[in-house]
């Protein structure tokens, strides 16, 4: 085959996959998506969370972006927001390069992060410009879908988290198993990861575990984000934080652990965690909100508060109350099959999305 016909050839071949972008070090969402569709995932990223960095930033990914839509021809494009400036790039690229264009946005950027009204305005009004413009809009919970919609935003579905549950073998494993260092002598084990978002309600956690010497809560999360907030609480003797943990070792904590927290007031936030913690069949602690009720439906442990005294009393109804924890059990199975049937159901609509 000559050389010119087979260089058009492996170009038609990468233009048929489709393109995952995010300005960002990771996200999981692409990864599995990518996954899901056989698609390239990039993540371009320098300098990141730099905010006097941030024009600068910007401006070089938009290069690199330009850079890599040159080098790839791709036909269909999933990017993702925040920041709303690369799909903004890519509508403003789509007549020139001829791709589809979906949007995943991982949250309404102008609503859930920026705190300067004049700011989080002009970002609105970009974020209504991009969404209009795309050719599909996808967002992690139903909340931000119909937020998307109200803003005339093209095609907006829901493309929820979900994690199958793990072929987990009998018995438990020790917590030596996972552990960097010997635990201090406890009966229950309860597990809190975090991502370092300031309205993750750490603090409260660590409270609560004062006097209740026969548990041991295991912080986990990044040390650039954690360290300086965990050291400044004095934690008890029996909060543990052994920083970011690899997956091997979280997977083990996880199976070992007896419950879990995951209490925030960020706004219609799904945490990622809450998946991980039901499919290890794990009683899982949080704040009562109507977006997590909607999703989990009697699969959580709600608290209307998090005074110490609120959640001491019920991690110990959820480690020691057999009871409770039957009708728990029996409510987190019917939970997953019903988030099963409708994550089957949303993988159908984003294949279609990004294979059309």
């Amino acid at each position: 085959m000559p050389e010119g016909v087979g260089r058009k050839l492996r170009q038609t071949r990468a233009s048929s996959l489709p393109l995952l972008v995010a300005w960002a070090p990771f996200s999981p969402t692409l990864v599995e998506v990518g996954s899901l569709v056989r698609g390239k995932v990039v993540f371009l990223n320098v300098l990141f969370g730099k905010k006097l960095a941030a024009p600068l930033r910007y401006v070089f990914l938009a290069v690199r972006t330009i850079s890599l839509l040159g080098k790839e021809r791709p036909r269909v494009v999933l990017a993702q927001n925040p920041p709303i400036f690369l799909p903004l790039l890519l509508v403003l690229l789509k007549p020139l390069y001829q791709f589809k264009l979906i949007i995943d946005h991982h949250a309404v950027w102008s609503m859930k992060t920026l705190r300067q009204p004049f700011l989080s305005q002009g970002i609105a009004v970009l974020e209504q410009y991009a969404s209009k413009r795309a050719d599909a809009n996808m967002s992690p919970n139903n909340n931000w879908t119909r937020e998307l919609r109200v803003r005339g935003a093209t095609d907006a579905f829901t493309y929820h988290d979900f994690i199958p549950q793990p072929a987990i073998a009998n018995g438990r494993r020790q917590p030596t198993d996972w552990a960097p260092f010997r635990l201090p002598p406890h009966r229950f084990l309860i597990v809190a990861g975090h991502g370092g978002h300031p309205q993750e309600l750490l603090e409260e956690e660590v409270a609560a575990m004062r006097g209740l010497d026969s548990y041991i809560l295991v912080i986990t999360g990044k040390r650039e984000k954690l360290a300086h907030r965990i050291a400044k609480l004095n934690p008890p003797s029996n909060v543990i934080y052994p920083g970011y943990l690899d997956d091997a070792h979280y997977e083990a904590l996880k199976k070992n652990a007896d419950a879990a927290f995951s209490l925030s007031t960020e706004l219609n936030t799904v945490p990622h965690a809450i998946h991980e913690y039901l499919a290890y069949e794990l009683p899982t602690i949080v704040l009562r909100d109507p977006l997590l009720r909607s999703l989990f439906d009697g699969a959580i442990v709600e608290i209307e508060d998090v005074r110490p005294e609120t959640v001491s009393m019920t991690l110990k109804r959820v480690t020691e109350d057999f009871v409770f924890l039957a009708e728990l059990r029996k409510n987190r199975d019917r939970n997953y099959e019903q988030r099963s049937r409708m994550y089957k159901d949303e993988v159908s609509k984003l294949r279609q999305v990004l294979t059309a």
